[in-house]
């Protein structure tokens, strides 16, 4: 009983965080949609082409056929390669966990529930996916009863691992192909186990063909179970006929495969003159050559941890950094219990065989990091997820007294569960959903009260600015309390300004209502809700300084709305800037190339005419001996990074005859041309080498940012 409640248990949370996620955001399910759209509508397989909008073509048919099967039969409006209207903000800070602009489209009326036309579609492929995901974490059970089958709660906290993982629940629930691929992996490793324990027959041989043959028609990284056949075929015994045997076996499994899958192979060879169509691949997704990019695997170890754990979305939306350590801890530990000298009851065929797999696949992903950009993807390891789940149990077992070990999986279960149901109400469902209505009581406290109107649909119900007084570097929240009037035919953004007493722009936000997430086409007239706008201001930003924070709505291209009374925009508060403490004016730490730091600068005005100069003085700091003498730039800069006032040259002293903690001021004028027209220009920073590259701009955690810092705005008035 207790894996059938596990399994509905599964079954529950999939469904729900299934219809938790709007269309189209979980990674690539739009191009995955195409691909089944296109066999339902044309009856053919797409093809790799640059032109138009993209389908995961490249990868091979039989989840898109069964996808077209179970959805073609649904009325769609929509055209197959339709675009849905894009959110241009999505991805803003994408790295924190939140709720700001989460999702990539704009979402409307048609996926309202219950689902209709092209939404029943999606939904009908998303549980397909379900399904398929339910029969991994089921084989994921069997397979633990497999290798200690007096024990089975190795199998019941193996099944609990893999069915309530964040983010194998959240691919359950959406289209793509690598909840397939988890199914394939299951299900060749289970055989292999069997084949390993009680010796190789020739069903095994008809049965891991006819297995390997559907893996490789699933995603093609599936053909690494081929070396994991072949090791379980070397640890299934010796016999007198042992090597011809293994040998009939592989030729068996081979063929088989061959009979199913063959024929992909020789299309993509005649369709693009490559058997694995990856040479197209890499042509069409930003390829590049393995070897010159090995560093970038220890830099995306990090976001292969937490994308196998749970980073829904095209990875914008992370659980916080906690639950992947204590991840990372659970599985160090249990880990460990291989180092502890005691009796082992699992045969070490079986562990060898688990390790293998989990080792194949992590090699065939590392390879991928290589050569693509988007390669550290958790969802990549899936395959092998069951066979990584209970290699943690078996070492958990060894690690905690006999006595104990029993009441580690009711632990182990209900923690996942806990970690799934927070991910879902706590990070998926804020980020991706509408922001919920206002209650009267709520609204009766709204503070700042207003009944400030913009172009007669939208009523400012009042706001909150908090804090009043930041550093550079800090962030603003600008709470807003609005109520639709009407729904207007159109999407308004948001727009929330920091405007200096000087003019100048020194931060500003612009997003569509909701976050995004309830933008004004589906706006109810009189359901009022909160957004709140966090204004992050530049670490370069100019202290001290007065800022008026601004608020309006505006059609993106076209004109702002305005107030009753005229106004294009609300002035709702002052917010102070304050200078950092420190002996240098506006003290920072930007790295170039680990050279030289610029740790403050100053600037005698910031409102100026064309025709003026700008005194700009920098400050500098080597942080060890420099060799060379470096060039420093300083840039007014403009739309499309027009030139408008221009310094380039070697400070002085040379850069040569820095020495390491000595402050260095270097002042420059800055000449704004004559023929300037009024507006706001950045001031740029760079340093290079005359006739070599510019020196980037380095991270704290020594990722390479830019080749150019930027300073803070002026404004160049008539």
């Amino acid at each position: 009983m207790t894996p059938l409640l596990m399994l509905c248990a599964y079954l529950a949370l999939a469904f729900a965080y299934s219809l938790s996620s709007p269309l189209y955001e979980p990674t690539d399910e739009l191009r995955h949609f195409r691909y089944v759209r296109h066999i339902a509508v044309y009856h053919t397989l797409p093809i790799q082409q640059a032109e138009g909008p993209r389908a995961q073509s490249h990868h091979p048919p039989l989840y898109y056929l069964l996808g077209a099967l179970v959805s073609g039969w649904v009325p769609v409006a929509q055209d197959v390669y339709y675009e849905p209207p894009v959110n241009p903000y999505w991805g803003y800070r994408y790295w924190e966990t939140g709720v700001d602009n989460k999702n990539q489209y704009l979402h409307g009326e048609e996926e309202r529930f219950p689902p209709r036309g092209i939404a029943l579609a999606v939904y009908l492929v998303r549980w397909m996916t379900i399904f398929i995901g339910a029969c991994t974490v089921w084989l994921t059970y069997r397979i633990g009863r497999e290798i200690l089958p007096d024990h089975p709660w190795v199998a019941w906290g193996s099944m609990a691992l893999v069915a309530f993982n964040p983010q194998f629940l959240y691919l359950s629930g959406a289209i793509n192909n690598d909840i397939p691929a988890s199914l394939c992996g299951a299900a060749v490793l289970l055989m292999c186990i069997r084949m390993i324990k009680r010796g190789h027959e020739l069903r095994d041989d008809v049965i891991l063909g006819i297995l390997y043959g559907l893996a490789v028609l699933t995603k093609f990284h599936l053909i690494a179970l081929l070396p994991l056949i072949a090791l379980a075929y070397l640890l299934a015994g010796r016999s007198p006929s042992w090597w011809s045997a293994r040998m009939r076996g592989m030729l068996i499994v081979l063929s088989l495969a061959a009979l199913l899958s063959g024929w992909w192979f020789w299309r993509n060879f005649l369709l693009y003159g490559d058997p694995t169509g990856m040479r197209k691949v890499n042509e069409l997704w930003d390829g590049r050559p393995a070897l010159e990019n090995l560093w970038a695997i220890p830099q995306s170890l990090p976001y292969l941890w937490s994308s196998l754990w749970g980073r829904f979305g095209y990875g914008q939306i992370p659980l916080p950094p906690s639950l992947y350590q204590g991840a990372l801890v659970f599985c160090i530990l249990a880990l460990a219990g291989y180092l502890v000298p005691r009796r082992n009851d699992v045969p070490w065929r079986i562990l060898v065989l688990l390790a293998a797999a989990v080792i194949i696949f992590c090699a065939v992903v590392c390879y991928y990091i290589a050569i693509q950009p988007a390669g550290a993807m958790g969802r990549f390891l899936f395959p092998v997820l069951p066979a990584f789940a209970a290699l943690l149990m078996v070492g958990l077992r060894r690690l905690w007294p006999a006595a104990m070990a029993r009441w580690a999986w009711p632990g182990i279960a209900v923690g996942m569960i806990g970690v799934a149901l927070y991910s879902l109400l706590g990070v998926l469902m804020p980020a991706s959903l509408p922001p919920g209505t206002l209650s009267a009581a709520q609204i009766a406290a709204i503070p700042n009260r207003s009944t400030v109107e913009l172009g007669g649909i939208v009523r400012m119900l009042g706001y909150q600015v908090t804090p009043t007084a930041i550093e550079p570097g800090g962030a603003v929240e600008v709470t807003v309390y609005w109520q639709p009037l009407a729904r207007p035919q159109e999407n308004y953004a948001v727009f929330v300004h920091l405007l200096s007493d000087t003019g100048a722009l020194v931060a500003q936000r612009d997003t569509f209502t909701g976050l995004s997430r309830y933008p004004s086409t589906i706006w109810k007239p009189g359901r009022a809700f909160a957004d709140v706008y966090r204004i992050h201001v530049p670490e370069t930003a100019y202290a001290p300084d007065t800022c008026s924070v601004l608020v309006g709505m505006y059609v993106p291209g076209g004109s702002r709305l305005m107030t009753p009374d005229g106004r294009d925009a609300i002035p709702l508060a002052t917010v102070e800037i304050q200078a950092r403490p420190g002996p240098l004016p506006n003290p920072l730490d930007i790295n170039f190339g680990k050279q030289v730091a610029l740790v403050g600068y100053a600037l005698d005005r910031r409102v100026t005419h064309p025709g003026d100069t700008l005194t700009l003085r920098l400050y500098w700091q080597a942080l060890q001996p420099v060799e060379a003498d470096y060039r420093i730039f300083a840039h007014v800069l403009g739309v499309d990074n027009q030139l408008w006032a221009n310094s380039d040259w070697p400070p002085q002293p040379p850069t040569s005859q820095w020495q390491p903690g000595q402050v260095i001021e270097d002042i420059r004028e800055l000449t704004v041309g004559q023929t300037t027209p009024p507006g706001f220009y950045d001031i740029e920073i760079g340093v290079y080498i005359p006739g070599g590259a510019r020196l980037p701009v380095v991270a704290r955690d020594g990722r390479p940012l830019d080749n150019r810092a930027l300073l803070c705005t002026i404004r160049v008035v008539e």
